[in-house]
């Protein structure tokens, strides 16, 4: 490396702070070496370098003051191009709280190494080029699931790298200046066992900042928080932790984006996701590969705004976790992000990480309402196996309540079972326009309701729980502009959708959205008589910040989103008579309890794997319905159709949510048979499919070929998909009964197999166990066997639940 040479002004003792002025000329290009005085510590000092005579960015460097690291015990290194002048000042400062004790203190630049290991976890921290890093994560049998970093250092070419960032902290500072800080350019001032101190310049005082790593015994988790101080009047606006820069590349990763999403993880792949919404449904990555998974959860009982994110290259996986915090009233000097993030190794795929993520879902408030057989939800809302909608919400062609119930009727009588009603459009106003004057309704539409209850089903219209337009009535003449949730400057957040329409997103932390959305439920449930109302919009679309001071929330993020909407919907369940029913869009889990049901159709079509994820964590405790936006081009291609169908079966979802007017065009009358089957099948597995806890998706040996798949992704194009032709299912009752949910796509019957997870029930082969199966029609056979590999028949296009207990008496 060449060295360039400068001259450096007598010391300038400034009240201890600033105690060197630097200032260097260079004359050609290089690297400048600043020697650091014998009375400055580097392990409670930071360089800061400024540019001076020149116009020109330094390459690699920021604009305008910069932290730079030590790059051993007594110099600090500097990019200089030709003929710049640099000031450079080396600083001690004075701190406001307590520095740790000569005997714990680190230099930046003296090499360490720190592991938190146990029987089933190894964590190892170690610092290069003064940047502490993540160096491994490693499980019990010594698998690693980091890729090495790069290490620092440099060539007249190529400077020192900057990576390892283990968090990063958007500041403001009492003008509202931003700065941006991060691990590898902050000073390492402290180290002790599983906790890390750092030190930020801010103006004329420091931040702290501690990372602290806990690990237990015997416990296959760490679980790592972040917290600081502050200078007076300083605040946070975000913090990304954790960062890990380098897990292992094509790695496949499961994401929960409404009903699951596997990611291969290819360079160049990529997965965002808001939390909550359905893109981030619940709070937990899983990355794994041939048995070896690794957990990455935040367990945040309050719902807190959250960011995750994970992105592929060459080099390795990059995850991040964006905190949106919520601005104090009062700059608080201590601060912290207010969960603690588990990180931890498994053995297994997405279902083993889900089940680390269930365990702690109990301790949520979400999670607390018990199972679906105890929960006060209508029992006809348990015993529903097929919901229709009405309106084809990809055309403009909309339904009238007397051609709605003559084609219903026919639809009863053709399906023999009760049947619930998704109503789009009961109203005047058209799609996703004037929200949220629902009122009128459209002529007979309470004739309608009460004539399709006569004839067995249950009724339950659309309504919009987020947006309003801003040319409404509630906008205008209400001052509904008053509880729009509001950008940091003012502006509304404004999304657009097929009407065209702008519409604005309204902060369901305000008293008065509230009371009106609840105002609208309760005059439809009353006045209108129907069985329950589905609020769009509240579990499928992200939280956003809002900075409107007379919302009585803090401003920014926080916890407020999801704290309002539960306001909200405990407001509208006082008000919900015995028997009705409130359900939503997509299944963001943090209002899972005060839905009767969650409608997932959102999962994307085609672009990844579909897992179910969500049933993995939350069968037994809330019921979904639909799978998959259905179009008419489904129904006509007929494989995209039973695909979607057969998932949502063995999935436990309760089928259907299809148009009412395509299920019962006569040119798809095979697709609305098949269908048919499998409601029918599926009422004979409610103990399983609705009440019971899912245990995986099984193996299916035998005749059971691939299907290649073409289908039309919804307000996309064409795409396809592999899928086994027999799909199954495993499921635990709540009696400790086995089952065993099983659907055949194709025309042809087929034989197959499937290994039975006789242990998770505690059924012992050896003692023997009695199988009991059912079809469409009911009951078809009753068996005994001591095989775990249990071999099936499946009628073509048709489906089967087997019922599998532990044999009592004698052999």
């Amino acid at each position: 490396m060449e060295w360039n040479v400068g001259y450096a002004s007598e010391w300038l003792p400034f009240r201890q702070e600033w105690l060197c002025l630097v200032s260097l000329h260079s004359g050609r290009d290089g690297y400048v070496s600043v020697e650091r005085p014998p009375n400055l510590k580097a392990s409670r000092s930071t360089a800061m370098w400024t540019m001076g005579n020149t116009s020109d960015k330094i390459s690699g460097q920021p604009e305008g003051p910069a932290l730079v690291p030590w790059v051993n015990p007594t110099c600090a290194l500097f990019k200089s191009p030709l003929a710049l002048t640099l000031l450079i000042c080396l600083s001690l400062r004075v701190l406001d709280f307590a520095l740790p004790s000569p005997a714990h203190a680190s230099k930046t630049m003296e090499a360490i190494t720190v592991e938190l290991k146990n029987e089933c976890l190894a964590i190892t921290f170690s610092t290069t080029g003064g940047t502490l890093r993540l160096a491994n994560v490693r499980d019990s049998s010594g698998y690693e699931f980091l890729n090495p970093q790069s290490e620092p250092g440099g060539t007249r070419e190529t400077p020192p790298a900057r990576n390892g960032n283990l968090w990063r902290i958007r500041f403001r500072d009492p003008k509202g200046q931003p700065l941006i800080a991060q691990s590898a350019d902050a000073v390492l001032i402290s180290h002790r066992k599983g906790e890390f101190v750092w030190e930020v310049p801010m103006g004329d005082a420091c931040a702290q900042i501690r990372m602290t790593v806990r690990l237990n015994k015997k416990d296959s988790l760490s679980y790592w928080s972040l917290s600081g101080n502050l200078p007076e009047g300083w605040i946070i606006t975000s913090v990304d932790f954790p960062i890990i820069e380098n897990i292992k590349p094509k790695t496949r990763m499961a994401a929960p984006f409404g009903w699951g999403l596997e990611y291969e993880m290819k360079p160049g792949d990529s997965y965002e996701g808001t939390y909550p919404s359905l893109v981030a449904a619940m709070q937990f990555l899983a990355f794994y590969n041939r048995g070896h998974g690794l957990y990455i959860g935040a367990h945040d009982p309050h719902a807190n705004h959250k960011h995750f994110s994970a992105k592929a290259s060459n080099e390795g996986i990059a995850f991040s976790l964006t905190n949106h915090l919520a601005f104090l009233e009062k700059p608080a000097r201590e601060w912290k992000v207010p969960f603690d993030v588990a990180i931890g190794v498994f053995a297994g795929d997405y279902y083993d990480a889900a089940q680390i993520y269930r365990e702690w879902t109990f301790n949520a408030p979400w999670g607390k309402a018990g199972a679906v057989s105890k929960r006060p939800i209508p029992e006809w809302l348990k015993e529903t196996d097929l919901w229709i909608r009405v309106k084809d919400v990809w055309s403009d062609i909309e339904s009238e309540p007397v051609e709605n119930l003559e084609m219903a009727k026919q639809a009863a009588d053709f399906f023999g079972i009760p049947i619930a009603f998704h109503w789009y459009t009961w109203h005047e106003i058209p799609f996703d326009t004037l929200y949220p004057e629902y009122f009128p309704a459209k002529p007979h539409f309470a004739e309608g309701v009460r004539a399709l209850q006569e004839s067995g089903f249950h009724v339950m219209p659309y309504i919009n729980g987020r947006l309003c337009d801003p040319n409404s009535r509630t906008w205008n003449e209400e001052q509904g502009y008053k509880w729009a949730a509001r950008k940091e400057n003012g502006e509304p957040y404004t999304e657009v959708y097929g009407s065209k329409v702008p519409l604005n997103v309204m902060c369901p932390y305000t008293t008065q959205w509230q009371q009106k959305i609840a105002g609208i439920v309760e005059r439809l449930v009353n006045e209108y008589n129907v069985d329950g109302v589905y609020i769009d919009q509240i579990s499928a679309a992200a939280a956003v910040e809002c900075f409107d001071p007379k919302h009585g929330h803090p401003l920014g993020g926080g916890h407020f989103w999801a704290d309002g909407y539960r306001r909200f919907l405990d407001l509208t369940r006082k008000r919900l008579p015995q028997g009705k029913i409130l359900t939503t869009e997509e299944n963001a889990e943090c209002w899972l309890d005060q839905f009767d049901a969650l409608l997932l159709v959102n999962t994307p079509v085609g672009v990844r794997r579909v897992i179910p994820l969500f049933p993995a964590v939350y069968s037994g405790r809330t019921i979904v319905f639909g799978f998959q936006y259905t179009l008419p081009e489904d129904l006509r291609d007929s494989a995209p159709w039973r695909a979607k169908m057969s998932q949502a079966f063995v999935f436990g979802s309760q089928l259907g949510w299809v148009s009412l007017s395509t299920l019962m065009d006569p040119s798809v009358r095979p697709e609305a048979e098949f269908l048919r089957r499998l409601v029918q099948c599926r009422r004979f597995g409610h103990e399983y499919l609705t009440f019971g806890r899912f245990l995986g998706i099984l193996d299916v040996r035998g005749d059971n070929p691939a299907l290649k798949i073409s289908a039309i992704r919804p307000f996309d194009g064409p795409c396809s998909f592999t899928l086994p032709t027999v799909l199954a299912s495993a499921w635990l009752g709540e009696d400790g009964s086995l089952g065993v949910a099983a659907v055949n796509q194709s025309d042809k019957e087929r034989l197959v197999s499937v290994r039975l997870p006789l242990a998770r029930a505690k059924i012992r082969a050896s003692k023997g166990f009695n199988l009991v199966r059912f079809g469409p029609t009911g009951m078809e056979s009753e068996c005994r066997s001591t095989d775990e590999t249990q071999s099936f028949v499946i009628p073509a296009a048709s489906a089967l639940i087997v019922k599998i207990r532990q044999s009592q008496g004698k052999n």
